[in-house]
Parts: structure tokens; C-alpha cells; sequence
């Protein structure tokens, strides 16, 4: 008999569960920084060979220790768990106060960086687990044997999943959850009445009732497809606000940047970009000038970012020029063509919404400030809701505060010039219609004295999803120092990383569901197990191996597991695609959306049932060890 606990095993239990994370982050760096992959593309890489990994490490600690390594994996995993949580719980909070602390307890904080630790040490031992059950059941025996037939014939038997019972549940899952209920509901009545006149009528009738492990059998699989249909539904949803938050993003932005250590000096703009388009992979590149500025109109204020761009070429890398609600981007170059300012109502009357009532009510209207006669300004475009803040609209003029003016006697005196607005933005992301203005480049050079310099250089590329490898081939072809790049991921980088965090989180809370559906499953394998004991008892003296009755009750789990996380497909596609048909509305001044995105992504369907599937599995583990360790004279010992 081999011994309860080997070191063999353990060793290889531990290079599997600690080798699996180190694996997975080396990877990341090599695929990612090294050949130059998409982020995405690169951690879905490196997840996968850390998985693979782990499973490998635990199935050569199954074949070393002839059974299951199932203590050698929970010490790896308590081992790796102290090796990550260890330092975090008792040398970090020394070093709060100190440049050492890590960039990640900084900005993420102890609880998030904590339950990532966790998450990643709890999937890497779950699985080598796995990789050790299914290397047993593979080679328990003393041979390889991956033949399942008759095990499959007898696992079917137990469960009765006959074609019959999966279409009416098929048809409950495509007419509806509720209707088929309802359904069902009114069958059951309809059994019942015909019982009680046969009753009545003294005639004989067997109403069909299904045994107990078919309820617990179709109560398990009504479990694991609910867990599958909420996480799948509330993911594609998440999604939906990512994409919805990028395609803003991306339109209001370029997809990286070329910029130059000590700013005040990118004269050479013009060959850089002539440099910059020659890279494969950049379709489009626009200079700009960047400063922050006050602007005010009356008496409203409001601090802003203003952009000098260039017209001819603005439109190649963003979508600003088709983010226009009022006005033209043409009116920045030929300012004399913006039409005067409309007369605007007075605050109570715009505040009661009336027509004339302002006046009426003696409030005057707000009038905004007026060039002087025979003054020439030129155009400035301003998001919606900062025209808002500011209450001007397409004519008006507004007043461009920056501190970077001349040198006075008492040292940098701030400079002033009045702009007439020549359109309104309409990004649909608030912060950035709260705070973005636009000028004409050689204005904005002429207002901030910066000559022909600029900030650097926006660009797009060919593949959104690449733009990092390509904004290194961009950098490289500029060979480096003075200049620098940016990509989109980098600028926005902790945006993206709070949604992926939420993602993360909402998808560990209704893994919860999934979670309870195994424990579901352990009840009723377990209830199998009882049921059967007498045919345990006879296949185990007809000379069943212990890895073939294993493979019984793993068969049964797994069925749970397939066919629940099947229908819980089906009703997340069809909820999804409901939802993105009919929509559910939302308010668009509160959200900035008019109706709930959903995208269906398939990675995201792949990966719930992946881990709807796993954890089946793993629940078939206890049941299956139980039925194989029956001896054949504790099963017959009653008969």
C-alpha cells in the first residue's frame, strides 16, 4: 500500500503549485516585452502555460506517489500561500512609510492585493489537484488506461438522463425559464386531477413520479446552470461598459503618443513624424500642444485642458472632428465664417424651462462678453458640458487664462485672450467634455509663445489591440532618447485596471453560486454512493478496478456538470441577446448612456465553462474515493 504522505510527491506538488505562478508572470514579461505580443494576447498565453503547468506537476505527483496527492498538494498549497501572504502580512506594514513599499499597496491597497494573492494561490493548487485526480484515474490501475465505456454505460443508468428528461429541460430553457416552469407546474396539476377522479372512480392509476437522486440529479444540474447563466450575463454586461468606455476613449484619443524629455523643444516635429509614419503598423499621426489653462465667460470660471491641434490631420487620428453636436472644425481656420452668438435666456427663465417668462418676470437675460468693434478673434471648440459650466454657446466669446505669460517686474504675469467658441463636443465621457478645449495649432503656439514647437506627436495605428508592440517599433525607429512613446493602455492605465479589479471581484462573488451548485453535486453523488452500495459491492466482486468505479461516479459529476453548464449557456446567450435587443434604458444624463451595453464575449463564455466544468469535477472526487474504497463485503454484508 503506498505510504499516506511522500516526500517525492510533495516536492513535485510544490514545483507545480509554486512553479505555476512564477511560470505564468515569466511568460507575461517574455511574450509581452520580449516578442512584442498584444497584452492580451500575451497574459492568455501566459495563464495558459502556468495552468498547464500545474496540471503536469500534479499528475507526475500522482504517478510518483501511485494515488491521489491529495495531502502533498493542500502542504504546497499552505507552503505557497505563506510564501505569498507571509511577507505581505508582516513586513509590508513596516514599510508604509517608506519608498520601499510596493507600487501595487499603493495604489490597489492591502485588501485587493491580498484577495488577488489568494485568488492566484487558490487556483494554482486546485489545479494540480485536478492535473493529480485525473492522472490517477488514468493510471491508478498500474497501466495507462483511458477507456470509459462500460463505466460511461453504468453512470448513465444511475442517473436516467434519458433523451426525454434533457428535452423537456432543452424546452424549458429555450421558451423560457418561466413559462416552462409554468408548464411544469400545470402538468403536475393535471397528474394530480386525473389521480384524484380515478381515485373517485375506484379505478387503478400510477401517477409517474420521479425517484429521489433524479429530483437531487436535476436539482444539481438547475444549480450549475444558474451559476453559469449569472456570471455569464453579468460579465457580458461588464463588458459592454468596457467596450463602450474604450470606443469613447479611443475616439476622443489617438492610440499612443511620441513625446520629448524637455517639451519646450520639439521643433523637429515635422521629420519625426515623417519618421514616425514610415513604422509598419502607424496609419496616421497629428501634431498637438497640450497646457492647462482657466477659462471664463462673465462671471463663471473653470479650469480646462487646452489642445493646439492641426485640422488637416486631426480628423486621420481621432474622431473629434465627428463629435461635433454645433459648429464646424473648419470655423478654426476661417474664424470669420462663425455666425454671432443667439441671444440666451435669463437664469430663472431657463431654470423653469419658459419662453418669454424670463423677461416677464423682470430677470434679465445673461449676455455673454462681446469682442471689441472690428476685433478679429479666432475659433476655440469646448466640450458640451464645459460650454455648460461656462453657459456660452456656439458665437460667444470666452476668455483664456494662462499663468505662462511674459515676465513682469514681479516675476511670470498671467495671460489673457479673448476666443470665439466655433463648436460644441460631444465625446459621451463626461470628464472629457468637462474639461477639454481646442485651438488651432499655430493659435495655441502663438498664445503660449512656444513658437513652432509642440507637445509631441498623436497617432494611430492599424490594431488598436497592438498598439504597444508598435508604439516600441516607434521608438526604436527614433532610436530612443530624447523621445518617449505612450500607448493608450499606459495612459489610461489605472481606468482599465479598476475595471478589470471589478471584473475580477464580481466574478469571484457569483463563482460563489458555481460553488455552492459543487457542494450540490457532492450531495448528490454522496446519495448515489448510498443508493448503490449493493451494485458497488457486486461490480467490485465481479473484479471492478478501484479506478473504474472512480470513473463511475466522476462520469455521473461530470454529466451534472456538462449538461448544467450547457443550459446555463443557452440562457446567458439567450439573456444577452434579449437584452441587446430590446435594451434596457437608462438615463443618459446620469450615465451618459442611453441603454445598457452588453457585449458577449466568448473568451468570457470559454472561461465560465471551464470553471463550471472543473468544479464538477473536482466535486466528484470525495463521492468517487468513498464508492472505491467499498469493500465488497460491507455492500453484500445486509443481502
Amino acid at each position: 500500500m503506498p505510504p499516506v504522505f511522500s516526500w517525492r510527491s510533495f516536492g513535485l506538488s510544490a514545483a507545480a503549485v509554486i512553479g505555476a505562478p512564477v511560470v505564468a508572470g515569466l511568460g507575461h514579461v517574455f511574450l509581452s516585452d520580449r516578442m512584442g505580443l498584444p497584452a492580451g494576447t500575451a497574459s492568455g498565453l501566459a495563464v495558459a502555460a502556468g495552468a498547464a503547468w500545474a496540471l503536469g506537476g500534479g499528475a507526475a505527483a500522482a504517478v510518483a506517489g501511485r494515488r491521489i496527492a491529495f495531502y502533498e498538494t493542500v502542504a504546497a498549497f499552505l507552503l505557497l500561500l505563506a510564501l505569498a501572504l507571509g511577507p505581505l502580512v508582516f513586513l509590508l506594514p513596516l514599510l508604509r512609510g517608506l519608498p520601499l513599499v510596493l507600487h501595487a499597496w499603493q495604489y490597489q491597497g492591502q485588501v485587493v492585493l491580498t484577495a488577488g494573492l489568494l485568488l492566484v494561490c487558490g487556483t494554482s493548487g486546485a489545479l494540480a489537484f485536478l492535473g493529480s485526480t485525473a492522472a490517477f484515474l488514468l493510471t491508478g490501475s498500474g497501466r495507462f488506461d483511458p477507456s470509459m465505456g462500460w463505466e460511461l454505460f453504468v453512470a448513465r443508468s444511475h442517473l436516467r438522463l434519458h433523451a426525454r428528461t434533457l428535452g423537456a429541460l432543452f424546452l424549458i430553457v429555450v421558451t423560457g425559464v418561466v413559462p416552462g416552469l409554468l408548464a411544469g407546474i400545470a402538468w403536475s396539476a393535471w397528474q394530480d386531477r386525473k389521480a384524484r377522479r380515478a381515485a373517485a372512480a375506484g379505478e387503478p392509476h400510477d401517477r409517474p413520479r420521479l425517484p429521489a437522486t433524479m429530483l437531487m440529479t436535476l436539482i444539481s444540474i438547475g444549480g450549475v446552470a444558474t451559476g453559469v447563466w449569472a456570471l455569464t450575463v453579468v460579465l457580458s454586461v461588464m463588458s459592454g461598459f468596457e467596450q463602450d468606455l474604450k470606443s469613447k476613449i479611443l475616439g476622443a484619443h489617438a492610440h499612443g503618443v511620441v513625446l520629448k524629455y524637455g517639451q519646450n523643444d520639439f521643433t523637429d516635429w515635422r521629420a519625426t513624424q515623417d519618421r514616425v509614419l514610415s513604422v509598419p503598423g502607424v496609419a496616421a499621426s497629428t501634431p498637438f500642444l497640450y497646457a492647462e489653462v482657466m477659462l471664463s465667460a462673465g462671471q463663471n470660471l473653470t479650469g480646462s485642458i487646452l489642445k493646439g491641434v492641426d485640422t488637416s490631420t486631426l480628423g486621420k487620428v481621432t474622431e473629434i472632428p465627428r463629435s461635433l453636436e454645433e459648429g464646424k472644425l473648419e470655423w478654426l481656420d476661417r474664424p470669420a465664417e462663425i455666425p454671432p452668438a443667439r441671444a440666451r435666456q435669463g437664469l430663472k427663465e431657463a431654470l423653469e424651462g419658459g419662453g418669454a417668462g424670463g423677461a416677464a418676470a423682470g430677470v434679465a437675460p445673461e449676455v455673454a462678453p462681446e469682442a471689441a468693434p472690428g476685433e478679429k478673434l479666432p475659433g476655440i471648440l469646448l466640450g458640451r458640458e464645459l460650454a455648460r459650466g461656462l453657459r456660452v454657446g456656439v458665437g460667444d466669446v470666452v476668455n483664456v487664462v494662462s499663468p505662462f505669460g511674459d515676465i513682469g517686474p514681479a516675476g511670470p504675469q498671467p495671460k489673457s485672450r479673448p476666443f470665439r467658441v466655433a463648436g460644441l463636443l460631444y465625446s459621451g465621457f463626461y470628464e472629457y467634455d468637462a474639461k477639454f478645449a481646442y485651438l488651432q495649432l499655430a493659435e495655441a503656439q502663438r498664445f503660449f509663445g512656444a513658437g513652432d514647437s509642440v507637445t509631441g506627436l498623436e497617432l494611430k495605428v492599424k490594431d488598436v489591440n497592438a498598439a504597444r508592440p508598435v508604439m516600441r517599433k516607434v521608438l526604436a525607429a527614433l532610436e530612443g532618447y530624447p523621445f518617449r512613446t505612450k500607448d493608450w493602455g499606459e495612459m489610461n492605465r489605472n481606468l482599465f485596471s479598476a475595471l478589470m479589479m471589478e471584473r475580477i471581484a464580481m466574478a469571484v462573488i457569483l463563482g460563489f453560486i458555481m460553488l455552492v451548485a459543487s457542494f450540490i453535486v457532492v450531495a448528490t453523488l454522496v446519495m448515489l454512493v448510498l443508493e448503490k452500495t449493493r451494485e458497488i459491492a457486486v461490480l467490485r466482486s465481479m473484479g471492478a478496478t478501484t479506478t473504474s468505479i472512480m470513473k463511475i461516479f466522476v462520469a455521473e459529476g461530470l454529466a451534472i456538470g456538462v449538461v448544467g453548464t450547457g443550459f446555463g449557456l443557452l440562457l446567458g446567450l439567450g439573456t444577452t441577446a434579449l437584452v441587446s435587443r430590446v435594451g434596457i434604458p437608462l438615463d443618459p444624463e446620469v450615465y451618459y448612456i442611453s441603454h445598457l451595453p452588453v457585449l458577449v464575449d466568448a473568451g468570457d463564455f470559454a472561461l465560465v465553462a471551464l470553471a463550471a466544468v472543473a468544479l464538477s469535477y473536482l466535486a466528484t472526487i470525495y463521492p468517487a474515493t468513498r464508492a472505491a474504497r467499498l469493500e465488497p463485503v460491507e455492500g453484500l454484508r445486509g443481502e
